[in-house]
């Protein structure tokens, strides 16, 4: 008796080990603190522009009153090709002059094209900026120009694809990919494939994810989408916020994205209604987010302000 009761033991410390080993499960979250707008170096030829981090009181989201905590809108990469340069996103309007004079810290040579990742207001409504100065062509998923007319905010992409498509400037390839729907209906994973680097938008970011229900967003789909990305040949990913990830960490965190939704579903089941879950403090409580450091990230307002369509896409699943 004494030695089943000592193996059951040990096979129950040995489980919960594997276990930790497969899921990560919380996410060491980047805590920014006050910062300027900034070139940051990826790898040779490639840069991403952070910042500015201030806290969110006003001018960080429209309607955000401040949460506490330092925000950075939206990080742009920079290609860096003999012929001139690929430019991934230009964060709020309010914000484009300064990301172009930190672009041109990094190369004095021309912008010749802009790449969106999707429509937000914090990642793209730059591009007014750029085309009125550079007159460059604005490239995107035919999704994210639909978007971008839905709610009239001017510097519509004026070159759209479906699934694919490719840009070469100076010798170098940019792929463009629309692996479905995630963040919104349009996102688009921006691939270097030479650097083996990809930018992902907000279909990755450090911190909870976000599911913009209104932009065609999906919490179900969002899993499909990253499943497709990860099949790119990829060892570093540019975040739509934060710092850049490894392949295993955005493993990770589609295992963390996987998980928020499989306890969702358990609580619906077990018969929990969104009149349980009405505040941030009980949400949070219910799918346990501390385990997967999401409890306090940046875009938690955000998520929270579609809780009540994710509850429901998570209760209308199989």
């Amino acid at each position: 008796m004494r030695t089943s009761v000592v193996a059951a033991a040990c096979f129950t410390v040995l489980a919960a080990v594997a276990v930790a080993q497969q899921f990560p499960l919380r996410q060491n979250v980047e805590v920014l603190t006050e910062a300027p707008m900034r070139p940051i170096k990826v790898k040779d030829g490639l840069y991403i522009i952070r910042g500015p981090a201030m806290p969110c009181m006003t001018g960080c989201r429209a309607g955000d009153k401040g949460d506490g905590l330092i925000h950075e809108s939206g990080d742009v990469a920079v290609r860096v090709t003999t012929d001139g340069l690929i430019v991934v996103d230009d964060k709020f309007a309010s914000q484009a002059a300064a990301v172009f004079a930190q672009v041109k810290k990094v190369s004095p040579l021309p912008v010749k094209y802009v790449l969106n990742t999707h429509h937000h207001a914090d990642h793209a409504s730059g591009n007014q900026y750029a085309r009125d100065t550079f007159g460059v062509n604005i490239i995107a998923q035919k999704n994210i120009r639909a978007n971008f007319l839905r709610i009239k905010q001017p510097g519509e992409p004026n070159i759209t694809f479906g699934n694919e498509a490719q840009v070469y400037l100076g010798g170098v390839e940019v792929r463009l990919h629309w692996f479905g729907r995630a963040h919104t209906n349009g996102d688009t994973v921006i691939e270097f494939p030479d650097l083996k680097t990809i930018h992902t938008g907000d279909i990755i970011i450090d911190a909870i994810p976000v599911i913009d229900y209104p932009g065609g967003g999906s919490a179900i789909e969002f899993l499909t989408t990253i499943d497709r990305m990860l099949t790119l040949d990829f060892d570093t990913a540019i975040l739509g916020h934060g710092r850049t990830m490894t392949k295993q960490e955005v493993r990770d965190y589609r295992m963390r994205f996987a998980e928020m939704n499989r306890r969702m579903k358990a609580l619906i089941d077990r018969g929990v209604t969104k009149d349980r879950l009405k505040t941030w403090d009980q949400a949070r409580a219910a799918l346990k987010l501390e385990e997967l450091g999401w409890e306090n990230t940046v875009s938690w307002t955000t998520f929270f302000a579609g809780f009540p369509a994710y509850f429901d896409e998570i209760a209308a699943s199989k």
